[in-house]
């Protein structure tokens, strides 16, 4: 069974009473006396030396002064010489004193003064004998404690002002650390609705304290965060959802404006050439005409051959929402690639050379990675001559795995390197001054590698050029999330 906190803290307190009453009994009765007789020993010794630096052959007025600042604080003196003379004594019957304290006790004296301790009923004795020699002279010397110790108010006070602080000072720190324990389940529950306020749920508090309410308030705030993370579970991904279907709206939208814009681009010559060519048909003659119909025909296949790559465009940017994406080893996956042109590579007698690196792992579609590799080595064979080098490489970057095709051929102009990802875009030579199309197989390679997170680009180098794109780095056998 629990304990509440509010019945602790009244035992505490009622437990820390009882103890701070018996340390000042217990410290009474053993400190005190020792401190008293300390006190009084002290204060009989330093009256003692005082008494040395008299002249006690010639007492002199300030002298008596001496002796009765010390007589109020309860002390008796008894001054006789070696003929047992009184010098000095605190009662007016001094013989009397000097036979009772001296006399009968000679044999006491010595020159190294001893301090006797005598306790009764009433009275707790401090005494000193002591003899003193000036000018060769002995002077007998008995000094006595005489206070009552229902009279010791002043040492009494001391006492307590001392013991008061010390139990002050020990009590502050024992409440502290019995505050601390307290607290601390509190504190921790605290620690962990701040974090819940900041969105984080990974922390809980146990709620196996020993103390009723922080269970309940344990067991309460792990409600809250359960609810909250719910709740924050259902809002990300409807955010998530939203975002996606934003995406892909925007993506279809952007392919819907890419389509009418290459159409009417791309079909705006061959229509003009139609349209020219049909003008013709109706002024020449007979044998011309066949000339005509079938420039029109050609000019009419190249309309199919675009439309049917606008639309494979269209098609594939559509599938790659649906990508099947996995764990690769890109390895294997161009050392497959490769191995489909060995043919074309004999043919046209190209020096193909391979930099493949071990341990390159990523996640992604097989089927589309391998679509951007054999658009890149299907570039490079085409623009590489008869007897040329191809170079594949594929490396280990920081956090990607690059993946570079080099061959020898002309520089790509500096206009042409940012357009020349576009569908159809077209390149014009500049000896020969005929146009180039590139057609859709870069554009493919740009949508494959954006949609998997990669980055591409082509640069010039020394007698060639050599395209490239990464893709993420993946752990051996593990997946990217």
């Amino acid at each position: 069974m629990k304990k509440k906190i509010k019945i602790q803290l009244l035992m505490v307190q009622g437990i820390s009473l009882v103890l701070i009453a018996f340390c000042y009994v217990l410290c009474y009765d053993i400190f005190f006396p020792l401190y008293h007789n300390w006190i009084k020993e002290k204060q009989v010794m330093d009256a003692y030396l005082d008494i040395q630096d008299l002249d006690l052959a010639e007492l002199e007025e300030k002298d008596y002064s001496m002796f009765l600042g010390y007589e109020n604080e309860d002390l008796n003196f008894t001054i006789a010489d070696e003929d047992l003379q009184p010098i000095y004594t605190t009662s007016e019957n001094e013989e009397y004193n000097v036979y009772k304290n001296i006399e009968i006790k000679l044999d006491a004296f010595s020159a190294d003064p001893g301090i006797i301790h005598r306790n009764t009923k009433l009275r707790e004795t401090v005494k000193l004998r002591g003899i003193l020699t000036q000018d060769n002279i002995r002077y007998y010397v008995v000094i006595k404690d005489i206070s009552l110790r229902a009279m010791a108010n002043k040492v009494t006070q001391q006492f307590f002002f001392f013991m008061s602080l010390l139990l002050t000072i020990f009590g502050g720190l024992a409440i502290y650390r019995i505050s601390r324990y307290f607290a601390k389940p509190l504190e921790e529950l605290a620690d962990t609705a701040a974090q819940i306020s900041q969105g984080d749920f990974s922390k809980r508090p146990s709620g196996n304290g020993a103390y009723e309410e922080a269970a309940r308030l344990s067991q309460s705030l792990n409600t809250i965060a359960d609810q909250l993370q719910q709740s924050k579970g259902q809002i990300d991904a409807n955010t998530q959802r939203l975002l996606q279907q934003n995406v892909h709206q925007e993506r279809v939208e952007k392919l819907r404006k890419n389509f009418i814009t290459n159409i009417s681009h791309e079909l705006k010559t061959p229509l003009a050439v139609i349209s020219s060519q049909a003008e013709m048909i109706s002024y020449v003659g007979e044998n011309d005409r066949a000339y005509y119909i079938a420039s029109i025909q050609e000019e009419v296949v190249k309309m199919t051959d675009m439309v049917g790559g606008l639309l494979n465009i269209s098609v594939l940017e559509h599938q790659m929402d649906s990508m099947v994406q996995k764990h690769l080893d890109m390895k294997e996956v161009i050392e497959y690639s490769i191995m489909r042109y060995d043919g074309l590579v004999k043919k046209k007698m190209i020096h193909l050379e391979q930099f493949i690196e071990e341990g390159c792992y990523v996640f992604g579609d097989q089927e589309y990675i391998e679509q951007a590799i054999n658009n890149y080595l299907m570039n490079a064979f085409e623009h590489t001559e008869f007897g040329g080098n191809i170079r594949v490489t594929l490396k280990k970057q920081q956090e990607d795995i690059r993946v570079g095709v080099y061959n020898t051929g002309k520089p790509i102009d500096k206009a042409d390197i940012e357009r020349i990802w576009n569908s159809f875009y077209t390149t014009k030579k500049k000896k020969s001054g005929t146009f180039s199309n590139v057609g859709v197989g870069l554009y493919i390679v740009q949508s494959v590698i954006t949609m998997q997170n990669g980055q591409y680009g082509v640069e010039n180098l020394p007698k060639g050029v050599e395209f490239w794109f990464t893709l993420p780095k993946a752990q051996n056998g593990t997946e990217l999330q």
